[in-house]
């Protein structure tokens, strides 16, 4: 990951065809398109335990079944991904898996179906995940300029207008909101078919890196670099509200604490790509991870004073902003030395870390505190400014 970002790095196409341009596009819908089904299902899991009749500890094992597939299928998706015209192809089956899991999802109405919807649209995340990311780089080099982070940007809009419109449509049945949703994406994904599968000829990687050119030790290092990110992104999922809320402020408030971290994190995916023009991808890695280590660090060092919950809610924000490079920089850096199937071993320990993570957390909040215990994401967030030097 070198300093500056050049003709070396991104490649050497100055004015880029009309198809790769397009491409770029077209990646930045699949990216929405994952946004907007992973933000529709979670927004709407109160009203699917409602409707199947269980208890949350039997919602927590459908998750963790979706979990489990997503796991298991991006080493899958890896070695599909290096096989010419296989990243294409992944694009289009998985996106329609995904489609079509939320429409099922909308449909179950017992337990086991729910356990093995779940599995199905957890497969369809991970079989997307990898030549997502992948296809995002490739373009991203013969394009000549950074755009990783308008992709992920994209996600994030998409996530955020899908939340939007649930919010807008508390009223209606989920079995409605899924499969509009899910139809659209699917036919949406069969109109771009073409388009899709054009991407073997200008963003898509035929083939992986030649074996003696693999660098496991490296690859590790990014997955762990991954996982810490990630562990810092799923406990200001699970735990920012908790947090705030713990300071003596209403619920109303408590629940600004994500919004917060999920604006910031909008905001700084969006300024990604300029920023790593400028200061390139490991000082970026850098400034970032110092943001969001200060960030969340000093949110927390102000908890018994009087702007406690100003402090924490300002630094939950601050966190997104920094976090919001790190994970499309280590992707790309992952796939641009090592191919798709390192996106997949990167992939796979970072959700690994995103699981176990916020639980740990949890775990040392019950023997100490919960402010204590977020002091793990600024600890990991502060070594990965160490790290970065190896990568």
């Amino acid at each position: 990951m070198s300093d500056t970002v050049g003709e070396a790095e991104l490649g050497e196409e100055i004015e880029p065809s009309y198809v790769v341009r397009r491409s770029r596009w077209l990646l930045a819908g699949y990216f929405a398109a994952q946004g907007e089904i992973t933000a529709t299902w979670a927004s709407r899991l109160p009203a699917v335990k409602e409707t199947v009749g269980i208890s949350p500890g039997r919602l927590s094992i459908a998750l963790l079944a979706a979990s489990l597939g997503l796991i298991v299928m991006l080493s899958v998706s890896g070695r599909i991904a290096e096989r010419p015209r296989g990243t294409p192809r992944l694009l289009v089956a998985a996106i329609l898996t995904l489609g079509a899991a939320l429409v099922l999802l909308g449909q179950v109405r017992s337990f086991g179906t729910l356990v093995a919807v779940a599995v199905i649209f957890g497969c369809g995340q991970g079989l997307l995940l990898v030549p997502l990311n992948a296809a995002g780089v490739e373009c991203q080099r013969r394009l000549g300029k950074p755009v990783m982070g308008s992709f992920h940007a994209a996600y994030s809009i998409g996530a955020v207008a899908a939340s939007g419109v649930a919010a807008a449509t508390a009223g209606f049945s989920h079995t409605i909101v899924f499969t509009v949703v899910g139809g659209t994406v699917i036919i949406a994904a069969l109109v771009t078919i073409p388009a899709t599968l054009s991407l073997a000829e200008a963003d898509a990687p035929t083939s992986g890196p030649d074996p003696t050119t693999r660098r496991p030790g490296r690859v590790l290092l990014l997955g762990a670099m991954v996982a810490a990110g990630l562990i810092a992104e799923g406990t200001a999922l699970d735990w920012s509200s908790v947090h705030v809320r713990g300071l003596g402020v209403s619920a109303t408030t408590a629940a600004a604490a994500y919004f917060a971290y999920g604006s910031g994190m909008a905001a700084g995916r969006l300024m990604a790509d300029a920023f790593t023009q400028c200061l390139g991808p490991r000082r970026l890695l850098r400034a970032g991870a110092t943001v969001a280590a200060v960030g969340l660090g000093a949110g927390l060092a102000a908890t018994n004073t009087p702007v406690a919950a100003s402090a924490a809610l300002i630094g939950w924000g601050v966190l997104g902003v920094g976090l919001s490079p790190i994970v499309p920089l280590l992707y790309t850096a992952a796939a641009a030395s090592s191919g798709p199937r390192a996106v997949a071993t990167v992939s796979t320990i970072g959700n690994v870390g995103l699981l176990a993570g916020p639980a740990a957390v949890g775990g040392i909040a019950t023997a100490t505190s919960l402010p204590l215990a977020l002091t793990v994401p600024v600890v990991l967030t502060a070594a990965l400014v160490l790290v970065s030097q190896a990568v």
